[in-house]
């Protein structure tokens, strides 16, 4: 059994005046990109049994504007994933019972997990970029080293 992680950073965003950091929305370039990085994945991927959505406004938009391209089974919203380190989203996925994983949050730790997971150094993550990542095995036993890089890409409208 192959599992498989896409690791998704939120699109572009604005910086509206006043606007705390977790409410700011996306700004013209993520609302364009983002439909982009939905329509790339399902080709990539296929369907997603789980995604795992950072609760910040601009992951929530990503989300919702990339999956009018995806089969998605379930969706669930975790505060926990806003800037967290790559450890915690690490311990969220190893928490998941499915075989394909979504996972829309933000830098540094999408970057750095996709670094620690694959073994691969210097994986930049531009806005609207994801990370195909594949092991043998379940979630439950992903650790630092364990997973190839498949395929990396960065959504452009």
């Amino acid at each position: 059994m192959t599992s498989t992680l896409v690791l998704l950073r939120h699109a572009k965003s604005a910086y509206p005046s006043g606007v705390p950091d977790h409410d700011r929305p996306l700004n013209g370039r993520g609302r364009r990109d983002a439909p982009v990085a939905g329509q790339l994945l399902a080709e990539a991927v296929g369907p997603i049994d789980l995604a795992l959505v950072s609760t910040a406004l601009r992951a929530q938009m990503t989300f919702n504007l990339a999956s009018a391209s995806l089969s998605v089974v379930r969706r669930r919203d975790e505060p926990g994933l806003y800037l967290a380190a790559p450890k915690v989203m690490l311990e969220y996925v190893r928490r998941c019972q499915a075989d394909t994983v979504l996972l829309v949050a933000h830098n540094p730790g999408t970057e750095e997990l996709a670094e620690a997971l694959s073994g691969v150094g210097q994986v930049k993550f531009p806005t609207a970029a994801f990370a195909v990542l594949r092991a043998d095995g379940p979630f439950s036993g992903w650790k630092p080293g364990c997973a190839r890089l498949a395929e990396f890409t960065v959504a452009r409208g």
